[in-house]
């Protein structure tokens, strides 16, 4: 649910854009979460090193009409206003815009203030972040994109370049020049057919850069590859199934392989790491995919994540296919191991009796699992952690992150606590016990003795790469 505020008609009067200008270079921002008090997630951005693959996507839309764009990765680039003002200046800006998730919103508004305060490049913004964009455009930004931005870059140039009216846009977010009040455009429908955008563009001088260090037999070089838009599950904690609008869309096996042959041939990547919400939820799909792997003699390491209740049926087959089309991780979302939580967030109580079975099965393959729970849910007391440790005890994963809750802005979790503490352990606490509950995990002679010995079978290279 985004905040309330008027509807644009869509009556075609709304005033023109004051720039008049034809955009020729866009820049797109992504801004680290350093300056943000989510101390624990800056030292996972610093060893999880991912491409920016939504960017891409819109520098791709932007790249067929001829139009050049970058990406300021301040994770790679560390600047601060001043460098950003200076990188706009150097290369020639045109157009600039902020990628927004909750947690840099505060970082974001204070960047585009800088911006529209010492430039007058226009500034736009994006991204999951974005029902926050009564925010946005107090600060500066002229249009907020609200929802998939791959067909809505486009307009938006348009109407930068005078061909097109702001209330023309769907999916936007902007403040009417006569009125002064911000209005919301129509819906934009979500693309139908995903095979009909365009490869993402990645850059040969900063791919190999990138690098998540976590994930340790994903050898570089390394690209990042969705195969599909959309969640089909309503954990209370999360957004992806409201931004998706409740849709799962594929891509077809063809498509996909065919990104994955270019990217070989163009930047001689060694490793994929898929980045669904959840990867292949259609065993036909996963079979063909593999299929095709190993008919196109196709030498590569992948990873993906996966619902504890992924192929609940087929999992046996499932897990031999991906291990000899070479998966070799796989990161599951556990959460919680206590059944009431689990109800509680709209997952199902069975998920760890069936995780157990797919580490298990997993690991019997030699592929490397990672777990990932949740701690400050619903009900969370010192007792349910403990649980999850003990849990974690019994199955040995190979890595293991215990994390705090992070309430993101209209989720379930974010609506119904409004008036009331979802945990009475406080962020303070959780931090600390997901710190004290990982060391000692990590510290076991049997987890530390199966960890080094993935890593020397499977890249013992990672060793050096710090």
């Amino acid at each position: 649910m985004l905040p309330t505020n008027s509807y644009c008609n869509n009556n075609g009067q709304n005033e023109q854009c004051d720039y008049n200008r034809q955009i020729k270079r866009v820049a797109f921002v992504y801004l680290s979460l350093a300056s943000s008090a989510v101390k624990r997630r800056v030292l996972e951005e610093k060893f999880m090193l991912r491409p920016k693959l939504g960017l891409g996507y819109l520098r791709a839309a932007l790249k067929e009409r001829s139009i050049e764009s970058k990406i300021y990765d301040q994770v790679l680039m560390n600047f601060d206003a001043e460098k950003l003002m200076s990188f706009l200046k150097r290369d020639k800006i045109d157009l600039v815009g902020f990628y927004i998730i909750s947690r840099n919103l505060k970082v974001a508004v204070h960047f585009i203030l800088e911006v529209k305060n010492r430039t007058n490049i226009p500034v736009i913004a994006g991204g999951p972040g974005c029902d926050h964009y009564n925010e946005l455009i107090d600060a500066g930004c002229e249009i907020v994109c609200l929802g998939e931005g791959d067909k809505t870059i486009n307009d938006i140039v348009d109407y930068y370049e005078r061909k097109k009216s702001q209330c023309e846009i769907t999916g936007i977010a902007y403040r009417d020049a006569k009125t002064k009040k911000i209005l919301v455009t129509l819906e934009r429908a979500l693309v139908d057919d995903l095979d009909d955008l365009p490869f993402p563009v990645r850059d040969f001088e900063t791919i190999r850069k990138y690098c998540d260090h976590f994930a340790y037999p994903l050898k570089k070089p390394y690209i990042s590859i969705m195969t599909s838009r959309g969640c089909p599950y309503r954990c209370a904690f999360c957004t992806s199934h409201s931004f998706w609008k409740g849709k799962y869309r594929q891509r077809s096996v063809e498509n996909v392989i065919e990104e994955i042959k270019e990217a070989i041939l163009e930047f001689r990547i060694k490793s994929v790491q898929f980045v669904d919400d959840i990867f292949a939820i259609n065993f036909d799909w996963l079979r063909e995919f593999c299929e095709r792997i190993k008919k196109e003699r196709i030498k590569l390491n992948w990873m993906c994540d996966l619902h504890p209740l992924s192929f609940r049926k087929t999992r046996e087959k499932a897990f031999s296919i991906m291990k000899d089309a070479g998966c070799n991780i796989i990161s599951f979302g556990a959460q919680s191991s206590d059944t009431n939580i689990l109800k509680r967030i709209n997952r199902d109580p069975n998920e760890p009796e069936e995780l157990r079975k797919a580490i298990y099965q997993a690991k019997s393959l030699g592929i490397t699992t990672i777990l990932t729970y949740i701690l400050g849910l619903p009900g969370e007391t010192i007792e349910t952690i403990q649980k999850n440790f003990d849990f974690c005890l019994e199955i040995k994963p190979h890595l293991l992150d215990f994390h705090p809750l992070e309430v993101i802005p209209f989720s379930e979790l974010d609506i119904r606590y409004r008036e009331e503490e979802i945990s009475k352990l406080n962020n303070r606490e959780l931090f600390q016990l997901s710190i004290k509950y990982m060391t000692k995990y990590y510290a076991r002679p049997t987890v530390i003795f199966q960890f080094l010995k993935d890593v020397l079978c499977k890249n013992p290279y990672w060793l050096f790469s710090f």
